[in-house]
């Protein structure tokens, strides 16, 4: 697949470019390794079906693909979010359930583990997994996505929508032949590298001169909000 990517120099000059990667995971992991950050990356990653050895294990994943794509069907006709983002709300409710992983909002520990990177930008505390936790992790993902109930603030009914597009992300990872480890990793790891561009986003706006900041401001935001990422108040 090719990507478009947009980046900015370290004189605040804007550059675009193209890469052929398998999907926007790798052509992140290679641009990151040619020292380039991107603030976006444009294209879909692919879904290619491929036979699996397992019959079982290829019914529950395509129940599963196919529940969550019903999913956020509706979560798009409902205006709910397909892809990771802000929660919008109060801020409270926010914090609440982040501090408690959100436990009184998704039964399943995988849309548990989920909910933690829903939010670009956010501090999540890096714990080694077990195998064990890693395969209780795959059987979640064959049950249904949790759905939005009548009771549901916005916040929460915002949170399902990210979560059930998160494990959409994660059942075409599988069926394009990586595993449910592969993209525990790979949250990680853009948790980590949105974290450090938003620092070194703020660290760039306070060594620009006072006569461009109130642009370089604009232009930052502009970046970070396509990112998902909080933006830099005034």
């Amino acid at each position: 697949m090719k990507y478009q990517y947009f980046y900015q120099t370290k004189t605040n000059e804007n550059r675009d470019g193209w890469i052929t990667a398998k999907n926007r995971a790798e052509a992140y992991a290679a641009l990151r390794k040619q020292g380039i950050r991107p603030y976006r990356v444009v294209g879909d990653d692919p879904v290619r079906w491929q036979p699996w050895a397992i019959g079982a294990l290829v019914a529950a994943l395509t129940v599963a693909l196919a529940a969550v794509l019903l999913f956020r069907t509706a979560s798009a006709a409902d205006g709910l979010p397909a892809r990771r983002c802000q929660i919008v709300g109060e801020a409270e409710t926010v914090r609440a359930g982040v501090a408690d992983g959100w436990a009184a909002v998704f039964p399943l520990k995988l849309d548990r583990h989920l909910a933690l990177y829903a939010q670009p930008g956010w501090a999540v505390q890096h714990r080694d997994l077990t195998d064990e936790e890693v395969a209780g992790f795959a059987a979640d993902l064959a049950e249904p996505a949790c759905a939005v109930l009548p009771g549901d603030g916005p916040e929460v009914r915002q949170l399902k929508g990210i979560v059930a597009a998160m494990r959409g992300e994660l059942a075409a990872r599988i069926a394009e032949g990586g595993t449910v480890r592969d993209y525990l990793e790979f949250l990680d790891w853009r948790q980590e590298d949105e974290i450090a561009y938003q620092r070194q986003a703020r660290e760039q706006l306070l060594r620009t001169p006072d006569s461009l900041r109130e642009k370089a401001l604009v232009n930052t935001n502009i970046r970070l909000r396509e990112m998902g990422l909080p933006e830099i108040g005034e």
